[in-house]
């Protein structure tokens, strides 16, 4: 044998038995290279009674390169985003919360790691879940772990705690305990002890030594009593239909805990809410009985939400209990009802219950005036209280109902008549204040066709006592207005009406159709008798029927929302609050008084009211009316343009949404919601 190939042969059995030196000391005092991965879900790892569990698959794809997020590009290029992101309170939410500091300290820190590696190379990019317990006094001081899938380099550094004179943490002040499987760590710069493990490729570290110990039991008893095996875990997320761009995330909170520990008495709807829907709503929903919600949130296409949970029995009233026993509705009973709404509708409702029960709801969440007026108006009818209206219909309609709102856009062309002494066709339908509101209906299903005649009748009869009236005092307020198919809708005009002027409606088969707007009624029937597949419904909007077919089957409620249809309507309403409530705040008695004082002065030689004559105190209130008007004129225009702005964004955040479908299915014990939201990123 040659001496160069002697020279190879050693040198083949040194490499060799270096290799085998190397990965016997790796093993022995980092990891060995060859353990495998955890082969389950993260989730069985964490305990199943925790109180709070978030997680995320797939983490690098929702980065460039942390902390850049990857959505971030078509983020910039969405309508609304870009006038969140220039409104004043995103400027002192970045202040407060001091964003731009901190992503400049995790930059900073990130360009220290060696090799140009970054933090999703240590933890692998893969699975990333959180879980807590609520102790403490505030969230703030729940206690927590993280567990997330490591690369071979977050494997080597977590292993590297054992050593910690080698990463240089010593140095910085941070103390290393080893106690069996778990390193402690403290430093004066810690708020608290963080406790770290390893198990395989999972890294669990946190502010819990409870969490971090029985993630390392769960590992060993193969995942028993995990979150993972739990029967909620698996009906209500891994049955889901998952996002195959992996951008959802599983979700797990105990409502009932969090409040109880940090004393969350105060619900997010109230019952004594002066505002109508948040009291209505509050009655309905009973949000503060929710015990436990968990589900998926899935931004793959918008918004897509899949929850459940269930309801502390002890919280629910009976008017709740009441409603969702009742059966609800699939898929074609849905689609049945949308064939009466409009393809551009902005609101659809359908709701299955007791309609004494969901009535006597409606009438405790209105204000004491409002029920007083309607006490008052029901006396007028023959109706000796609201309760016997209840009654009443409670015995002549079906238990469902459905609600419709739209745009008021149409024309008033069958509401012209010839003016006898000017020839001209002039408007000759109900009086109205103008106001920019919605064209809505309630579609009722109808048992017994007399009594609900009958009342219809009684309102009629009553007219101008509970504010019936035509054009002129003293006329009739009632009409028959034609419509197409020969149907004739009854029409009560009242100037109490907003926007409208008049209450119609109609009995077309087995539904009764009430609506502000008799065009409306005309546009449900249409669409509820057309054949062709092209007819402007909502039913025949992919976009709906997509939505609904990936919804929960069955429901109790469902809503369906079109942002963009009513956005512009929306913001005329919001510039009439503004300038209205910019005019509220002008105390109008003493600016009276002050401009009295001057015109007096000037137009009047300084002469006393009591000094004037008939016509002069005529031509000081009209002088003085002008003067408040211009003096209303000039507070609107300076104060209008901040309003206006908050309008503008507004809009732009409605115009973001192009559609939101939300259904709920009740139980007295659990509850289902499924929230559809097509967000497009990328305006047009």
């Amino acid at each position: 044998m040659t001496l160069k190939k002697r020279l190879l042969k050693l040198g083949c059995i040194s490499l060799l038995l270096l290799s085998f030196v190397g990965y016997f000391t790796f093993s022995t005092f980092v990891f060995s290279p060859f353990e495998g991965r955890f082969n389950a879900d993260v989730a069985g790892l964490i305990p199943r009674d925790v109180d709070l569990y978030v997680a995320r698959a797939e983490l690098r794809t929702a980065f460039d390169e942390f902390p850049e997020l990857a959505v971030m590009e078509e983020l910039e290029g969405n309508d609304g985003y870009q006038v969140l992101t220039e409104s004043p309170g995103w400027d002192d939410f970045v202040r407060e919360q001091r964003v731009e500091e901190v992503l400049a300290d995790v930059r900073a820190q990130l360009a220290q790691l060696p090799a140009g590696l970054d933090l999703l190379d240590i933890i692998g990019g893969e699975d990333l879940a959180i879980a807590a317990n609520f102790t403490g006094r505030s969230l703030e001081e729940a206690e927590w772990a993280a567990y997330a899938r490591l690369s071979m380099w977050g494997r080597g550094a977590v292993s590297a705690l054992d050593y910690p004179g080698l990463l240089g943490l010593e140095a910085q002040g941070v103390a290393v305990e080893v106690d069996g499987a778990v390193r402690t760590l403290n430093s004066p710069q810690l708020a608290g002890p963080i406790y770290v493990a390893r198990i395989r490729d999972v890294a669990i570290i946190g502010t819990s030594r409870d969490l971090v110990d029985r993630a390392l039991v769960l590992e060993a008893t193969g995942s028993e009593d995990s979150l993972l095996l739990a029967a909620p875990y698996n009906d209500s997320i891994l049955s889901v239909d998952r996002d195959a761009q992996q951008r959802d995330f599983e979700l797990q909170v105990d409502l009932r805990e969090l409040r109880e520990s940090y004393g969350l008495t105060e619900g997010l709807l109230s019952k004594d809410d002066q505002r109508f829907t948040p009291a209505f709503l509050a009655r309905l929903l009973p949000l503060d009985a929710v015990r436990r919600v968990l589900g998926v949130v899935d931004f793959e296409r918008g918004v897509d939400i899949d929850l459940s949970g269930d309801f502390s029995s002890e919280l629910m009233t009976a008017a709740q209990e009441r409603i969702y026993r009742f059966k609800g509705f699939d898929h074609d009973e849905v689609l049945e009802v949308a064939r009466f709404a409009p393809d551009d509708s902005t609101l659809f409702v359908y709701v299955r219950g007791p309609i004494a029960t969901m009535l006597q709801m409606v009438v405790d969440a209105l204000e004491p005036a409002a029920r007083r007026n309607l006490e008052e108006s029901l006396k007028q009818i023959g109706v000796n209280s609201i309760a016997s209206l209840i009654e009443i219909l409670d015995s002549a309609l079906v238990d469902r109902v459905a609600f419709i709102a739209r745009p008021n856009d149409w024309g008033y062309e069958s509401d012209m008549e010839v003016d006898p002494a000017s020839g001209e066709r002039v408007y000759m339908g109900p009086p109205n204040d103008g106001a920019p509101v919605f064209a809505w209906a309630a579609v009722a299903w109808v048992s017994d066709q007399e009594k609900i005649e009958d009342l219809r009748e009684r309102i009629a009869l009553a007219g101008s006592r509970i504010g019936i009236q035509g054009r002129n005092p003293g006329q009739s307020g009632y009409f028959k207005k034609p419509i197409g198919g020969g149907l004739f809708v009854r029409e009560f005009w009242s100037q109490l009406i907003p926007g409208t002027g008049h209450i119609a409606s109609l009995i077309y088969g087995e539904n009764l159709l009430i609506s502000n707007r008799y065009a409306l009624i005309d546009s449900l029937v249409k669409n509820r008798i057309g054949r062709s597949s092209s007819v402007p419904r909502l039913s025949n909007r992919r976009d709906f029927q997509v939505s609904l077919m990936d919804s929960v089957p069955s429901a109790n409620v469902l809503a369906w929302m079109d942002p963009t249809s009513g956005s512009a309507l929306l913001r005329d309403q919001a510039q009439l609050d503004a300038k209205n409530r910019i005019t509220r705040g002008i105390d109008y008695g003493s600016k009276r008084r002050e401009l009295e004082r001057d015109v007096l002065k000037t137009a009047f030689g300084g002469r006393a009211r009591t000094q004037l004559t008939a016509d002069d105190a005529v031509r000081l209130d009209s002088l003085l009316d002008q003067q408040l008007l211009a003096f209303t004129d000039d507070v609107v225009a300076s104060n209008m343009p901040r309003a206006l702005e908050e309008v503008r964004r507004l809009k732009a955040y409605l115009d973001s949404v192009s559609s939101v479908l939300t259904m709920v299915r009740l139980s007295p014990k659990e509850f289902e919601l499924t929230l559809r939201a097509d967000v497009p990123l990328e305006s047009e």
